[in-house]
């Protein structure tokens, strides 16, 4: 596979390298409208999903609903601009996103059905991130 040189801090931008490194086991991302929690969040999940290749990705809304016009799409605003969109496939029915590479998955679900949140599985690797962008924060866990 051809690989490609990028510095993530020209491509994530200012203010978000304690976020990036952190290391512990739970993150909270806060901040005002237009603070770049969402695009940030993706694009480290976008970056770590392919450098972690047994992972897969969890995210929850309130209203699964939203989910496309939100985080499904700062996804995959996150792979066009790490320049990997052509090593994803992006479907809406049902809503996921599949990392071509290694079959990795990142699902999508809604609160608004919590038996659909239940027994979750992937068929690859193991379900290792969720992020619950819910009430305007965003939780990694």
């Amino acid at each position: 596979m051809k690989t490609r040189d990028i510095y993530l801090p020209d491509i994530v931008g200012k203010g978000y390298a304690t976020f990036w490194n952190f290391r512990g086991r739970y993150r909270v991302c806060k901040g005002s409208r237009a603070s770049k929690k969402s695009k940030t969040t993706a694009l480290w999940f976008i970056y770590n999903l392919m450098k972690h290749p047994q992972a897969n990705l969890l995210v929850v809304r309130k209203v699964f609903g939203t989910l496309k016009d939100s985080s499904y799409s700062d996804l995959i605003w996150a792979q066009n601009r790490l320049g990997v969109s052509h090593l994803w496939i992006n479907r809406q029915s049902p809503l996921e996103m599949v990392y071509s590479p290694t079959g990795q998955k990142i699902l999508f679900r809604g609160l608004d059905d919590p038996l659909k949140v239940t027994s979750i599985t992937v068929e690859s690797g193991c379900l290792c991130w969720a992020w619950l962008n819910i009430s305007g924060h965003v939780k990694l866990l």
